[in-house]
């Protein structure tokens, strides 16, 4: 699969293929250390390689190869709604021989199935035209992965996870830039019935200016759904589901981690 403006890193889990002016991804990779291996590996011992995995917001699949090598029976179910970063991560999938374990489909996830759009601006990032990024200024970054939904960028389809139909889910990656209570609003059926364990960016802990905004913008885009906006995981999985364990902060960063 030809893709132009990459570079491709040989690394210790495979080959990884980027966008030459993805930013912070690239940036790690560009010093040759993998990006966010440190609480990927951290993530293993919560990991049962004999049931599946839900990773939403894939990117080009870094963490979803990391992740693979995690599993004997287990496969990985990753969406990936931005059709440049879908391209990427089949190709990562296809030349480190993961067809096997894993699963991609080009969809965001959301609260509702139907067709949505991304951002047009990256936010989270250095402030370019999306669209232009990818095909026009090559040289300038973009963190592609921190792009979320919104207006006037990239119409993108959007599904729910209850309507996946998925079957023995044991972990959920969920990295969604601010439209994580939406996705878990609509995520009940499933998370009930499978009890997988959940990590997820909490938008509790996200300070920084950018996310804040990345947040406002879905609740605007979306006043439909300002009760899902409000949904709160970690007090459904602990208060109702019994779960045992929340870890707030989890390895430094701004994600939580709920054990059942």
């Amino acid at each position: 699969m030809n893709i132009n403006n990459t570079i491709t890193y040989d690394t210790h889990f495979g080959k990884i293929t980027l966008y030459q002016n993805e930013y912070y991804i690239g940036s790690s990779f560009r010093q040759n250390i993998y990006w966010d291996e440190d609480t990927l590996l951290k993530l293993k011992q919560y990991i049962d390689p004999n049931r599946n995995i839900l990773e939403i917001g894939g990117h080009c699949g870094t963490s979803t190869i990391v992740y693979s090598s995690f599993l004997n029976k287990g496969k990985i179910n990753v969406y990936e709604p931005q059709n440049n970063l879908y391209k990427l991560l089949l190709k990562n999938i296809e030349q480190n021989n993961l067809q096997n374990k894993i699963r991609p489909f080009n969809s965001g996830v959301f609260c509702f199935n139907g067709i949505g759009n991304m951002h047009d601006i990256d936010i989270d990032g250095c402030g370019g035209n999306v669209t232009k990024r990818y095909n026009e200024e090559i040289d300038a970054g973009c963190n592609f992965g921190g792009i979320c939904l919104g207006k006037e960028g990239e119409p993108i389809k959007l599904t729910t996870v209850d309507s996946m139909n998925l079957e023995n889910v044991g972990f959920i990656h969920c990295d969604a830039q601010g439209s994580e209570p939406f996705i878990f609003s609509k995520s009940l059926e499933t998370i009930k019935r499978d009890r997988p364990v959940i990590f997820y960016e909490n938008i509790e802990f996200e300070t920084e200016l950018a996310s804040k905004i990345m947040f406002q913008n879905i609740c605007n885009q979306y006043p439909q759904y300002s009760e899902e906006s409000m949904f709160d995981i970690k007090k459904y999985c602990m208060e109702t589901l019994n779960y045992s364990e929340c870890i707030e902060k989890f390895n430094g960063g701004i994600d939580t981690l709920l054990i059942p």
